[in-house]
């Protein structure tokens, strides 16, 4: 391509773009910023925060048995007399 086929294609590009019939129509479908929209947002992420805080807990609980865990096993350390 040379340098003058280059500058033809920015001065059309740049012609459609000013041209509104060249500019691509808005789809209303996929628009959709009413109360329905909210509302299937607000279920989407009430969904979503119940189901983190539920790992969150059991994440919490596995901790607290692993430390559990880590605490007899230093206990039982200290109590042989290798310290």
């Amino acid at each position: 391509m040379s340098h003058r086929d280059a500058e033809e294609l920015a001065a059309e590009i740049a012609w459609m773009q000013d041209d509104p019939s060249w500019r691509p129509k808005k789809d209303p479908l996929n628009e959709k910023r009413g109360p329905n929209d909210l509302e299937k947002r607000i279920e989407r992420l009430e969904f979503r925060n119940e189901k983190l805080h539920k790992h969150n807990e059991k994440l919490t609980e596995e901790n607290r048995k692993l430390r559990k865990q880590l605490e007899t096993v230093v206990d039982e350390y200290r109590n042989s007399g290798e310290l």
